[in-house]
């Protein structure tokens, strides 16, 4: 009648805080407040670590109560003693089934922002490698324009600093 749920809880642990930028800094300034506590997505990343133990904890003792319960259930003589028993049983099972969703659903959401952390973090490398490519070729366009214009003047006669190339008027 005992009704199992045999789920591997190690699977469901704590995710470990991948910092894709700077040890000391927040993903945004407003983030950070006044007392120095980082709120956002570090603060939602506690968070779902913090249930997930909660979860845990709250799986072992419903399975420790529902198998009281079958244990109850299979020594229970009269009739009323058996249908607490088995209330008992269906009630741990249940919360132990809507823990277990919620452990999922929590899994879930930090895959997700796992996702989006490192999202992120490409869209910043592929950003900061833009902006280095885009200060590259201006400086080589610079640095052509600079080169045209020596030769044009050298071809004028003129010196680069704008003196005659044979040192008269």
């Amino acid at each position: 009648m005992t009704l199992m749920i045999d789920h591997d809880l190690s699977l469901y642990c704590d995710w470990p805080q991948r910092r894709v930028y700077a040890p000391d800094t927040a993903l945004e300034t407003k983030s950070v407040q006044q007392d120095g506590a980082i709120d956002g997505p570090d603060a939602l990343w506690r968070l779902m670590n913090e249930m997930t133990a909660e979860m845990r904890e709250q799986f072992r003792f419903f399975r420790e109560l529902r198998e009281g319960a079958g244990a109850a259930l299979d020594e229970a003589a009269d009739d009323a003693a058996g249908k607490l028993a088995r209330a008992d049983v269906k009630a741990a099972t249940d919360a132990m089934s809507l823990i277990v969703r919620t452990l999922e659903k929590i899994d879930t959401l930090q895959r997700q922002l796992a996702r989006d952390r490192e999202a992120q973090a490409e869209s910043e490398a592929d950003n900061q490698d833009y902006e280095q490519a885009v200060a590259f070729f201006q400086k080589r366009i610079d640095d052509l324009v600079e080169q045209k214009l020596r030769a044009r003047l050298g071809a004028a006669g003129l010196a680069p600093e704008g003196q005659p190339a044979d040192g008269g008027e």
